[in-house]
Formats: C-alpha cells, structure tokens, sequence
C-alpha cells in the first residue's frame, strides 16, 4: 500500500510539474533595434538577420487619420509594445509622460495573465523604461536603463541562459545613434555589422534553450524608418514609415503576403504589408494569452488565424478590409455588438449617427481587430479675456485651451451643462456658432434658429435668451438663421458667418446689419485656400490679431492667415494630440 501511495505522489509530482512546465514553456524574446532601416541591410553582409524570416512593415499610423503618428522612437517603441497606435496610447513624443493605462504594454498585459511570468527590460534608450511604462513595469522581475548595446546583449544572454525569461524585452541604439551624427554611409553600415553579431550572440543562446525543450519566438524589429540622407526621421515619408519585423519562426500570410488589392495605396502600397501594431497581439497569442475584444488592439497577430486584414478607414463612417474568404464578421462599437456582416462584403457602413470617439472592433475568425474613429466635431470657438479660449465639440463636451501653451488645461474636456455654463447647458446639443463681440458678451448660435448672448463678466447667459435670430435682432440675417455652421469675428467691426450650403455673409456690429451684397460663395477668390472645403467648415475662431482657425470635418483643421488674408501652406491637417494636444480627448 505505501508502494502504491509512493507511486501515486510521485505521478501527480510529475503531472504538476509538466502543467507548470507546459504553461510557463512559451517563451518570447523582442528585440528592438532604434532606427534601422530596411533597406540598408542589404548593403552590408548580415548572416544573422538572415537567421531570420524577415519582411517589410509599417508605422506612422495611416496618414490623414486619427491613427497617424510621429515616426519618432516615443511613439514607435509604444506603438510596438501595446499593440495600438498613439491616438489609443497618447506617447505622441519621445518627451511624453506616462503612457495610457487604458492601454497596457505587453510588460503588463503578461504579468496581469499570470503573475508567475518572469517579465523584463533592459534598454538602451531609458524613456522607454523611465517615462512611458514606469507603472507597468512595477512588477516586472526586472528593469535595466541607460546600458550600452554590448551590456544590453551580454545581460539578455545570461538572463536567457538562467532558464527563467518567459518574456524579455530589448532595446538596442547604436544604428540610430549612428545615422543621427553621420547619416548613410560607413559608419551606418558598421553600426549595422556590429547589431547582427549582437543579434548572432542572442540567438544562439534562445537556441541552446530551444535544445533544452523550451518553444521560444523571437522577433526582430525597428521603430522607425530615416529620411533619405539616413540622418532624421519623424515625418510622413515611405522611407521613414518603413520598418522591418523579423521572426525565428514561420508567421502567418498578414506577415508573408503583401496585399495590393487596398484602396489607400500611399507610400508606394506600404499599408498592403504588415503593420507595427502586429507586433504585442502576436507575442500575447504566442504565450496562449487571449486576444479580448475589449482591449481594443489595432494590430493583427502574426501566429493563428488573423482577421480582418488591412482594416482602415474608408469614409467619416465607412470601414474596408481585404478578404478573400467568407465568414462572419462581428462589429462592435464602444464595446456593443452592433452588426454582423460577411466578410466577404469588404466594407461596412455605420449608420447610428453616434457623435464621439468610436471604437470599433472587428471580430473574424475568433480575432478581434481594432480601429479607433472620430466622429467627434469641433462645432464652436468661443476666445475669452486672457489666454483662455473654449471649444465646443459635437459629443457635448467643451475643453479649456491655453493658447500660450498652446494646450488644453487638465481634467477637460468636461459636460457642457449648466453647471460650468449657466444658462447654456440645456442647448448644448443645439450649439452651431459662437463669437467674442467684445470684452463683455459672446454670442452662441443655435441650429434651430435662435441665438444666446452670453456675459464673459459675469459667466452667464442674459436673461431673457434665447431669441429668434430675425431681423430684428440681427438685421438682413433671418432667412440665414437655421443655416449658420461657424462664426468668425474678424479684428474690426465684422463678423463672418458660414452657412451650410457653402456661401457666407459678413455683418457689422458697429452698423448692427447685414452688409449689402451677401451671401457670397466660399471659394479661392474670397476665402483663399478654403475654397475646396466650403461646405465642410464645422467651426472658426480668431486666434489673435493675425490669424485664425478653421475646423473641418472628419476631424481636421486649416490655419488662416488674417495678416496676408489667406489659408497657410500644408493645410489642411488633422485635429490630434500633435496638432491640438488634448482637444479631442476621450
């Protein structure tokens, strides 16, 4: 009987070392490598990056969306460890704080999955560490910054060698270093040579694991691409979007296949090859971690089945994705199930009017694919006395902006309610226009028609308001009334109003009446540069003395000249965290 007792322990010894060994024995090892373009590996002898399965990809987001980003380390390294774009995790710069906690990194989403996972990161770029996942690193087994390239390789190795990483992360500079002080050229190229012997050294020691029984991944990857010369990036360009990601194993066809048949076809197609997204779902998938539709990730996962691929933006309220099979598609909004759909059909079309920030996630084949859209309007600008100026958006919400900060105060954007603005918050959803006539009264149109005036001094609406906008109280206006978008008080005696149908008028205050001679079509001769978007104006405000914005829709804007009288070079652009830091925040 002690025999048989002996023998029954020792059997379930052996079980739950196996379950233990089973659930701990994927292991992922992500190399990062700063600023290495894709293109320069081969213009020198790399037999390690050869080692590799390694194709092109993407970052910088999808140019003119909300998803469109910087192609500068900050947003790229986040990017490539939380599996969404910066508009999701707000590290829009390599000065930015704290990533949003809304969306973990990978150092997290492991250790929340099961805390016995050994978790670590060793950079050589300490922001990274420092300032973007300080939080998520907390519980992290461990945390090196600051180190060079050669101690970043020899502490991985011995970490690796132990036989405790199940996730280890790296961050490895010289490349970026190298192009920043000598752009392309020798020194580049050298610096290229010595990241492959690094690489070399860190893949025979996931190999001598490997023969010991553990299934490792390693991917090999870059945050951005360069300029032309190789000696700055950041911007919008195909070199500078372009990366790389590299695999010990074979990925699935979203890393194989370049897809060509994508309507948007910028940058030469880059978008029919994988994007950076990709990189944290196909580490968490590898590490049987599941992919939950509430997380929201933007990338596609390289190992299993993907789903919808090439997801993007169609229209203000329109999504595509390339298929070739059938299959259903669930589409949620914010975290609703609203639709279900073939995959086949390649597009869907939201009709729910919803006004907002809308995420969406696309599930197919079990894979949740995540696509964050505005359907959030700048409808009103109203300047205040001082640096203060407001903005009044579509879902309700208004927000403090500094201008000499040139940023929205914390904690907004906050209700429109008649709590913050007494007398207006129950025509919040009705609001088209404001203006500041002076130091003492602002103006808030309504769509119905009728208008407020509102008392700077004193914070509130006069009494006895709303009134009809006729031609009583605004003289030569009342059959423009309910076709007002924007207002724009002009530093003088005249205020501009932009109609819906593309015309404008031009009123004086001094006179109190319409000037003779309007309305007038918005185009090239009268409004320079905002002809093209005549009826997509949303909103208009007199920044200072010498010129003024123009808000659009599908969440854009054009900077306007008063000084010369016309639209500035290189608008429109889009309305984000670069362009107007926490205008349209969730």
């Amino acid at each position: 009987m002690k025999i048989l007792i002996s023998c029954l322990l020792l059997i379930t010894l052996v079980s739950s070392t196996q379950s233990v060994f089973a659930l701990n024995n994927k292991k992922v090892l992500l190399i990062g490598i700063d600023g290495l373009q894709y293109e320069k590996l081969k213009d020198v002898a790399t037999p390690n990056y050869d080692r590799l399965i390694l194709h092109k990809a993407y970052t910088g987001g999808i140019q003119g969306t909300p998803s469109q980003q910087d192609t500068k380390s900050g947003p790229g390294w986040s990017t490539i460890l939380t599996g969404v774009w910066a508009n999701k995790h707000r590290v829009t710069s390599n000065d930015s704080g704290l990533a949003n906690e809304e969306f973990p990194s990978l150092f997290k989403r492991i250790k929340e999955a099961d805390n016995n996972h050994w978790v670590g990161s060793i950079s050589n770029w300490s922001p990274i560490n420092s300032n973007f996942f300080t939080t998520d690193l907390e519980k992290a087994d461990l945390v090196l910054s600051g180190l060079s390239d050669a101690d970043v390789t020899a502490r991985a190795i011995q970490e690796i060698s132990s036989g405790h990483v199940d996730f280890l992360f790296l961050h490895l500079d010289d490349p970026d270093g190298a192009g920043h002080s000598s752009c392309f050229g020798d020194r580049y190229n050298e610096s290229i040579r010595t990241s492959d012997t690094q690489l070399g050294e860190l893949l025979n020691a996931v190999d001598s694991r490997i023969a010991n029984g553990e299934e490792w991944l390693v991917l090999v990857t870059t945050d951005h691409g360069r300029d032309t010369r190789g000696c700055g990036h950041g911007s919008q360009t195909v070199n500078e979007k372009t990366i790389f990601i590299g695999s010990n194993l074979p990925l699935n066809a979203e890393h194989n296949d370049y897809v060509e048949d994508i309507q948007n076809k910028d940058f030469g197609g880059i978008y029919g090859y994988s994007a950076q997204t990709s990189i944290a779902p196909t580490i968490l998938r590898f590490m049987d971690i599941d992919l939950q539709t509430t997380w929201k990730l933007d990338g596609n996962p390289l190992i299993g089945s993907p789903g919808t691929r090439k997801l993007m933006s169609a229209s203000n309220t329109s999504i595509n994705w390339y298929s070739t099979d059938s299959g259903p598609v669930e589409v949620y909004q914010n975290d609703q199930l609203i639709d279900v759909v073939d995959a086949s059909t390649r597009s869907w079309t939201d009709y729910t009017g919803v006004q907002g920030i809308l995420d969406y996630v696309l599930v197919y084949n079990d894979t949740p694919v995540a696509l964050r859209k505005s359907a959030l309007e700048i409808i009103a600008g109203l300047d205040w006395n001082g640096s203060r100026a407001y903005y009044f958006r579509g879902d309700n919400q208004y927000v403090r902006y500094n201008k000499i900060l040139d940023k929205t105060a914390n904690d907004y954007p906050r209700t429109t309610d008649n709590s913050s603005w007494p007398g207006l918050g129950d025509y919040a959803n009705q609001i088209v226009a404001a203006f500041k006539a002076n130091s003492d009264k602002g103006y808030f149109f309504l769509s119905d028609g009728r208008y407020l005036r509102y008392d700077l001094n004193d914070d509130q609406v006069d009494s006895g308001y709303p009134k009809l906008v006729d031609n009583n109280s605004w003289p030569g206006m009342a059959s423009y009334a309910s076709k007002i978008r924007a207002a724009l008080k002009w530093p003088n005696s005249k205020v501009y109003f932009f109609l819906e149908d593309g015309n404008y008028l031009r009123y004086d205050l001094e006179d109190d009446q319409l000037d003779s001679g309007y309305p007038k079509p918005i185009n090239d001769n009268t409004w320079p540069g905002l002809g093209a978007y005549a009826t997509e104006i949303t909103a208009a405000h007199q920044w200072n003395m010498f010129r003024a914005y123009f808000f659009l829709k599908n969440q854009r804007y054009i900077r306007y000249s008063i000084t010369t009288d016309q639209a500035n070079s290189g608008y429109p652009r889009i309305t984000d965290d670069n362009t107007w830091p926490g205008l349209m925040n969730p």
